[in-house]
């Protein structure tokens, strides 16, 4: 494809072939002419280029009514969403950058900054309320050649939150229940690297040694004068509602609450990462197998409110509906988890839209969620269109 800067644009004209913001997003059809608004929109979201087979014409084709208007609403939507992912994104690189700090600061001076963990969890708290759509597509969070612990306590920590909240944990709470999120995994740091970074599953005598890295975890924060709520949730955060966890087989009603929230939200986190021993699974799978442990390994209501952020089919999670079209989940539905907020993006031949309507699945039996599909370029990636 040819790229042609935004600057070159001229109002009026037309493209021969259409026009992507990047490989795969449409912008413009060769019927639709290039518009001062839509230029406008693009430098504003600081869009430099756009991409065609085409060239620019001056000559008119028909359009049909409301065309050019419905173009730019859709682009205005796209690179504004774009944008707020970005944000989130960028705030989710700073958070695993912090979570490797501190626990190299514990590595090498046995320093645990409990102030500049409360601080940082305090400003995740305000990102998961104002990017709740953006920030909850982990599988889209990519951590860029970082420790695999690294990953898992930051992914931890946004999932973890995002299910205090449904749960209406007061301030407070958020910030220590975010705090164990982040440490749960500190005991890991005492163990042999081989172990939890190994290259296959565990053998009977090595899981036994791993987990040890609760109580280790626990002893650590204790030393370090953490509250005893922030201590339980990592000595517990392994045990499993029905008494078959660890380290103490305890059965549900002897859980604290913020252990079985760091258990939910840790296993969704791991069951969407790649181990060096297996493949992610991707969200609507992830779901589904938990689905089946609930009451086992997971407390109800815990999943419930996971489920109640990320709906059955979670954000970012490419769809088809019952009519053959495809989307992306874009938010959830309250009433009912199975019926997602979905952006159409594509028909039922693939054909990319360039007005793309968001649907109530719930609202219509063409508009049905039938099953999770791969994104539309397919490589089953979510990742949203990025600038040139």
């Amino acid at each position: 494809m040819k790229k042609f800067e935004v600057s070159s644009l001229e109002a009026g004209h037309y493209f021969t072939k259409p026009v992507f913001l990047d490989e795969r997003y449409i912008l413009l059809s060769p019927e639709t002419p290039v518009t001062e608004e839509m230029v406008d929109r693009l430098r504003r979201w600081s869009y430099q280029s756009v991409l065609s087979e085409g060239d620019p014409v001056a000559k008119p084709i028909a359009i049909s009514d409301g065309g050019a208007e419905a173009i730019s609403v859709s682009v205005d939507r796209d690179v504004k969403e774009n944008a707020l992912f970005r944000e989130a994104e960028s705030y989710y690189h700073e958070l695993l950058g912090f979570v490797e700090r501190i626990f190299t600061n514990f590595v090498t001076r046995n320093d645990l900054a409990e102030r500049q963990i409360s601080e940082m969890i305090k400003r995740a708290i305000d990102l998961v309320r104002s990017h709740r759509r953006y920030i909850l597509r982990l599988s889209d969070m990519k951590a860029r050649d970082k420790n695999y612990i690294v990953a898992h306590s930051a992914k931890t920590v946004i999932a973890s939150l995002a299910i205090g909240m449904t749960l209406r944990l007061p301030s407070h709470k958020l910030i220590e229940l975010g705090t164990a999120a982040l440490l749960h995994e500190i005991g890991m740091i005492r163990l042999p690297p081989q172990l939890y970074m190994s290259q296959k599953k565990l053998e009977e005598k090595e899981m036994r040694a791993i987990s040890a890295h609760t109580v280790l975890g626990f002893k650590i924060l204790r030393a370090a004068s953490f509250p005893m709520s922030v201590c339980l949730a990592v000595l517990e955060c392994r045990e499993n509602v029905d008494g078959t966890g660890y380290p103490r087989k305890l059965t549900s009603e002897k859980i604290s609450l913020y252990a079985k929230i760091i258990m939910v939200a840790g296993s969704f986190a791991a069951i969407t990462s790649a181990r060096p021993y297996r493949s992610p699974l991707d969200g609507h799978s992830a779901i589904v197998e938990m689905l089946k442990q609930r009451g086992r390994m997971y407390d109800e209501t815990v999943l419930k409110a996971l489920i109640s952020n990320l709906s059955i089919y979670p954000i970012g999670t490419y769809v088809e509906l019952a009519n053959g079209t495809r989307g992306m989940v874009v938010d959830t539905n309250a009433n009912n988890a199975r019926a997602p907020i979905v952006r159409v993006v594509a028909g039922p031949h693939g054909e990319l839209y360039a007005e793309q309507p968001t649907v109530d699945t719930s609202s219509s039996e063409e508009y049905r969620v039938v099953r999770a599909a791969a994104d539309q370029s397919g490589s089953g990636s979510t990742t949203p269109p990025q600038k040139e």
